[in-house]
């Protein structure tokens, strides 16, 4: 029998498909990823199963939708009775590690159900190692960017800044370009070493170092780039060029036939409406009128959120090499993807929130496996985030459990097969009181049905791959319509949490 292949996931946070060179970005260098794609694969028809970050890094690892996890929106902790591939592949006797961010569980709430809510971090979290959802020690960073500054990595920072007023000298934004949006674009005068993608491939190198080779290792690296508040070190020098970024995709008017917590997103208007329910509108909040936001600042933007993946890249280059260094890299699979996207105003609307868009749900996925994968650069394919957990177990040479929604995309990415889905399914819960969301995607076309409304979304992605114009209320399409409502409840049956076993006497 084969040696079982030691496994990386590397994922980033809130990454847009076309956001790396292979994929079409030709306005930004990502030679890391790029080269990862050409060794491996690149499946260019990739979706999140939740626009959202915790439902989808909880589906990543786990195998499930989020209406089978549990995970519907982020403030929710990941369940503990849940099976993740961490688990699997501790059960097979592999070192499991896990660097960075995780949002299994809620930033402010408990890190582990031994202890109290996570008040005292500072004193706390330097004891703590693990274990952690199968993870058997972690080294963990919670938030984003200028705000991600807790968690074992926050404890780093602090020590190696010195005094608290060093550290707020450093950390905060030194300069903001544009005042219209959250997201725009910061420098900081944080050093590059400190920086959470540097030190999250330092831990993740480091870790790979000494680990004893003759055990297989499983290895997760959660970066927080691209995840606004787009912030950059001021020494960091390999930026894109605002110039070479294309400008938002939308054109005047394409919200008119959508519905309305689409436009009340982009005037800023979402909290306050009857959308808002008990909870924030995840990705919005309280909102910017995204129709003020002037070109020289969405063209900084852009690229302040383009240079951070490229800063990422870098990061990623440099565990890659390391695994050729220690020439361990033919016997382990590396699987790089994002949580979700990010509009960065294309259709009018910043950041993420209750829409399906292209935008939002299509992620990269690439994989590299030289031992058993040949390079076949870029796949097309209907593949889906809950397809990593299969993907990892047939890698291994190890079945599936009950409950898993994904199915093993190496056949498709040996040529194989020329398909792995007919469709894929996005779920989105914002409030359960509001805006209930599912969609599923074909190679051909998009329906969102919103529980109990009137309105939805249909869009012909043949004819209109922008996405600009919705076929919801067309009577051309109400039997493409009927057919796509037929077939999501098909793909929903399958996905729903099990009855209990049945018994006999």
């Amino acid at each position: 029998m084969a040696a079982k292949p030691n496994v990386i996931v590397i994922t980033s946070d809130q990454q847009r498909y076309q956001s790396l060179g292979c994929l079409g970005a030709n306005w930004m260098k990502t030679p890391a990823l790029d080269a990862m794609a050409r060794d491996g694969v690149a499946f260019t028809q990739a979706y999140c199963s939740n626009p959202t970050c915790s439902p989808s890094r909880a589906s990543i690892f786990t195998g499930r939708y989020p209406s089978r996890h549990g995970v519907w929106n982020c403030g929710i902790n990941l369940p503990p009775q849940e099976v993740l591939i961490s688990h699997r592949l501790a059960d097979e006797g592999y070192r499991t590690h896990y660097v960075g961010k995780t949002h299994f569980q809620v930033w402010g709430g408990s890190y582990d159900e031994s202890m109290e809510s996570m008040e005292d971090w500072k004193r706390r979290f330097p004891d703590f190692t693990g274990p952690y959802y199968g993870f058997q020690s972690v080294e963990l960073s919670l938030g984003h960017s200028l705000y991600g500054f807790k968690g074992h990595y926050g404890c780093w920072v602090r020590d190696q800044v010195g005094t608290p007023e060093r550290f707020s000298a450093c950390h905060g934004p030194t300069k903001r370009y544009g005042e219209n949006f959250e997201g725009n674009a910061f420098d900081t005068d944080l050093p590059m070493r400190l920086h959470q993608s540097v030190w999250a491939a330092d831990r993740a190198i480091d870790f790979i170092r000494g680990h004893d080779r003759k055990q297989p290792f499983m290895l997760a690296i959660g970066f927080h780039d691209p995840h606004h508040p787009h912030a950059l070190p001021v020494e960091y020098t390999n930026r894109v060029d605002p110039a070479a970024v294309p400008l938002p995709d939308y054109v005047p008017g394409e919200l008119d036939d959508k519905p309305e917590h689409f436009r009340l997103a982009q005037e800023g208007r979402l909290e306050g409406s009857k959308w808002r329910g008990q909870f924030p509108v995840a990705g919005q909040g309280a909102g910017a009128d995204y129709r003020l936001v002037p070109e020289d600042a969405a063209r900084m933007g852009r690229s302040y959120y383009y240079s951070t993946v490229q800063l990422m890249d870098e990061q990623i280059g440099r565990v890659l090499d390391e695994l050729r260094r220690l020439g361990i890299e033919e016997d382990t699979l590396v699987v790089f993807t994002s949580d979700h996207g990010e509009m960065l105003g294309d259709h009018g609307i910043w950041l993420k929130g209750p829409f399906h868009y292209d935008q939002l749900v299509h992620v990269p996925l690439v994989m590299r496996y030289p031992r058993g994968l040949t390079g076949r650069g870029c796949v097309e394919g209907l593949a889906s985030l809950v397809d990593i957990v299969p993907t990892i177990l047939d890698a291994a040479g190890l079945e599936p459990h009950a409950g898993i929604d994904g199915t093993s995309l190496l056949p498709l990415a040996r040529g194989e097969v020329a398909q792995a889905h007919d469709a894929v399914l996005v779920e989105h819960v914002d409030d359960p009181a509001t805006l209930r969301l599912k969609t599923i995607i074909t190679r051909t076309h998009k329906l969102t049905k919103y529980q109990g409304q009137p309105f939805g979304e249909l869009f012909d992605l043949v004819a209109d791959p922008g996405e600009k114009v919705n076929r919801w209320d067309d009577p051309a399409y109400a039997q493409v319509k009927a057919q796509l409502l037929s077939n999501l409840l098909d793909l929903l049956e399958p996905s729903e949490n099990r009855l209990p076993r049945r018994y006999y006497c």
